[in-house]
């Protein structure tokens, strides 16, 4: 089925644009191409935000750093800026395929296919990332765990569209940590994926943020475990005990990349890197 691609340069055009038919927003395509192809959609329209979101791909405030929607993943990786503020952003980013599709795929694409094997959406929520949101009738901005409700499933609105991504800079040094489990050590949709933002005093734990991928229908922030290392030493029986909360938040499935049994074990033993990086010097 044939469609149409849409690309307007001023915001006033994008939202004449969403008020017409049936339409899907075009930033890289990665995920967006596959799926025409795959004959999952069948757009009427195709409306190619590029032009709209020309300009730096991110503002640096006191406080927090913009990201445009259209940066890459590519982008993420090679700042200097990301790399230096946010290393689990750019480690993250740095995971996602291969060099070609890192240079394509956005970040505002990755957030708005919502997928739970997301790369990236592990370091934008350890990061407490909030997505800005904009329509005819103005600016909104959300959480990102807020935003995502399910696979492929978020609060964007008909004729709104993702401009930006804030994330909050970190008070005090933070150790950051992303790893990804696949079928194979690169270029593969992860089995389960896990971060963690870490603070010690002393060895003693004074803020942690750990997040997990492709073990329930969103990333995973397992509360209940942050909440029970805060203040804890890292030991065995800390690590022992956390697993077990663990246990309780997570709800992996089985598909075609891996089975449920194996993504907990992946879960649970992943843990242990909380360790490691503590040993470290």
């Amino acid at each position: 089925m044939g469609f149409d691609i849409a690309v307007p340069k001023k915001e006033d055009q994008l939202f004449s644009l969403m008020e017409g038919s049936e339409y899907h927003l075009l930033a890289g395509g990665t995920d967006l191409f596959v799926k025409i192809e795959k004959g999952l959609i069948e757009p009427g329209q195709i409306i190619d935000l590029t032009e709209v979101l020309d300009g730096p791909k991110f503002r640096e405030r006191s406080d927090e750093v913009e990201i445009r929607a259209t940066t890459t993943h590519g982008d993420l990786a090679r700042s200097s800026l990301i790399g230096e503020e946010f290393p689990v952003l750019a480690r993250s980013a740095g995971a996602v395929g291969g060099t070609q599709l890192r240079n394509m795929a956005t970040v505002g694409g990755n957030i708005c296919n919502a997928s739970p094997s997301a790369d990236t959406l592990i370091a934008l929520y350890l990061l407490d990332a909030e997505v800005n949101l904009m329509s005819r009738e103005g600016p909104r901005s959300l959480s990102i765990k807020n935003f995502i409700t399910g696979p492929g499933e978020t609060r964007l609105r008909r004729g709104e569209y993702l401009k930006s991504i804030t994330v909050p800079r970190l008070a005090g040094e933070f150790s950051h940590f992303f790893k990804k489990v696949g079928r194979r050590n690169a270029l593969d949709i992860s089995v389960c994926s896990m971060g963690f933002l870490l603070k010690e005093t002393e060895s003693i734990i004074e803020s942690i943020r750990l997040a997990y991928g492709a073990v329930a229908p969103v990333i995973v922030r397992p509360k209940s475990v942050e909440n029970y290392l805060q203040g804890e030493e890292i030991s065995e029986s800390t690590i022992s005990e956390a697993r077990e909360l663990l246990r309780g938040e997570i709800s992996p499935i089985s598909d075609i990349r891996g089975s449920a049994e194996y993504r907990e074990e992946v879960a649970l033993r992943s843990l242990e890197e909380l360790k490691n990086v503590s040993e470290s010097p």
